[in-house]
């Protein structure tokens, strides 16, 4: 079988396992857990599309217990592989893909924003919101640079730990026409 140019797009352009892969972003759960907060998703449905997460490598079992009769798997994603599309895999797509996939980030986007503005804590959570936009003026190099040392700085705080609120930071870089 010969391997699809876009593999990304083939697992995660996907409306429900792009949901799941981002409710799993940054930390561990258990399907228990994704029942739980995707609610709208019947549970077989859900079961198949975190399968297809597992099998293509985004997903993994870190760990597993049973609970009552049955092994209950905690799952963690690879916050390096999600949204993250190689150029070859990028000069495969269709200008019509590249627009789902960004229309989709988009869509899930303002979903969180709008759970954050009814959850009814926004004021008192002020200071970990935030929107804006820049321009930037980067040669190829300096992309590529600005780009390394972003990775270098947030590297310490993609691990979740005991104290620390779950912060999902969505950046996008666009170059000006």
């Amino acid at each position: 079988m010969e391997e699809s140019p876009t593999p990304v797009l083939d697992v995660l352009l996907h409306p429900i396992r792009w949901r799941i892969a981002q409710r799993v972003l940054g930390r561990e759960v258990t399907t228990t857990d994704l029942k739980r907060d995707l609610p709208d998703i019947p549970a077989t449905t859900l079961y198949r599309h975190v399968a297809a997460l597992i099998d293509a490598g985004y997903l993994t079992v870190v760990r597993e217990r049973k609970v009552r009769g049955t092994t209950e798997r905690t799952l963690s994603l690879d916050q390096t592989k999600v949204g993250r599309i190689d150029a070859r895999e990028a000069r495969a797509m269709t200008p019509d893909q590249h627009r789902q996939a960004f229309l989709m980030m988009l869509t899930r986007l303002a979903a969180d924003f709008d759970r954050v503005v009814e959850n009814g804590d926004l004021y008192e959570r002020m200071d970990q919101l935030g929107y804006s936009q820049l321009a930037l003026y980067l040669s190829p190099e300096d992309l590529t640079d600005f780009r390394t040392r972003f990775a270098t700085l947030i590297e310490p705080y993609l691990a979740e730990s005991p104290g620390k609120d779950r912060v999902v930071l969505s950046m996008f870089s666009l170059p000006d026409s």
